[in-house]
């Protein structure tokens, strides 16, 4: 090693820097202490990393130290976060990564992941835990509609079945722009099996918190190919689930080391409830 740039760490205690190596190469390393309690994720991202096809829109994992730290080593992912605002050229580089993605993860390399359904299912019932005690501030159209909120949280689930290695985790933060029209797909630490359509529409909540109206959004999802026969009431049903999982989320202590994601999660129900009132038309 040459030269290094640090980078900010995604961990409390750990470490990210990009390399440059004697032979003129630049790679990516993160790592954590053995005793750390997220050490786990990273685990999980290296098991994962190691059996993505070369193909796929990912960094590719160089090696592992596997000691008094766990540190990965990627090819470089020099960039910056890809943004989704509205008249955003990074918005196409996005939507076509994810097409490539699923086309590429399908079928499901690493045999080892969770289905997404027993991942996800018990994970997504904000509505029904919020039903049990319904909190003072909830908004007028939430409680005029909570039953209907509660009944729909669950629709999606004969639609989750599928042969595609899911992130699971997508948002702003794991796209990151390396070049014109060119996006990688990083931190694979929630991998689970399932269909294709369930990563595009996670993907739904930070499209609206960057600017996106409703009917844009509706738009943008169209005739998506992960979205060919899958019913409209499906992908409604799952966006009611998201942000029935944002609501609820947003009412719990801030986790430790973390500043902000409560607040965060707060909006992102906020503009998801805006898309679901656009799709359900419930008054």
């Amino acid at each position: 090693m040459v030269r290094s740039l640090r980078q900010s760490p995604e961990f409390d205690g750990g470490f990210a820097v990009r390399l440059r190596l004697a032979d003129g190469r630049w790679v990516f390393a993160k790592g954590l202490p053995a005793g750390s309690p997220r050490i786990g994720a990273y685990y999980v991202e290296a098991d994962v990393a190691a059996s993505l096809p070369a193909a796929a829109p990912v960094p590719t994992l160089l090696s592992t130290v596997d000691d008094e730290w766990l540190v990965l080593v990627f090819s470089d992912v020099e960039g910056a976060q890809a943004k989704l605002r509205p008249g955003s050229p990074d918005l196409s580089a996005v939507i076509t990564t994810l097409g490539a993605l699923a086309r590429t993860l399908t079928p499901c390399p690493l045999p080892r992941a969770p289905d997404a359904l027993d991942d996800l299912g018990p994970l997504l019932r904000g509505w029904h835990e919020l039903r049990a005690d319904p909190p003072a501030d909830l908004d007028e159209w939430t409680v005029r509609n909570l039953d209907s909120l509660v009944a729909m949280e669950t629709s999606w689930h004969p639609w989750a079945a599928g042969n595609t290695l899911l992130h699971n985790d997508l948002r702003p933060g794991n796209l990151v722009l390396t070049g014109p029209g060119r996006v990688r797909v990083v931190n694979w630490r929630y991998p689970a099996r399932g269909a294709a359509w369930l990563d595009l529409v996670s993907l739904v909540p930070h499209l609206l918190d960057a600017g996106h109206e409703p009917e844009d959004v509706d738009r943008l999802l169209r005739r998506r190919p992960v979205l060919a026969g899958v019913p409209a009431w499906a992908v409604t049903a799952f966006g009611v689930a998201l942000a029935g999982h944002a609501e609820r989320g947003a009412r719990l202590p801030e986790p430790p080391g973390t500043t902000g994601m409560r607040a965060h999660q707060r909006q992102l129900a906020s503009v998801t409830r805006r898309w679901l009132v656009h799709r359900t038309r419930w008054r």
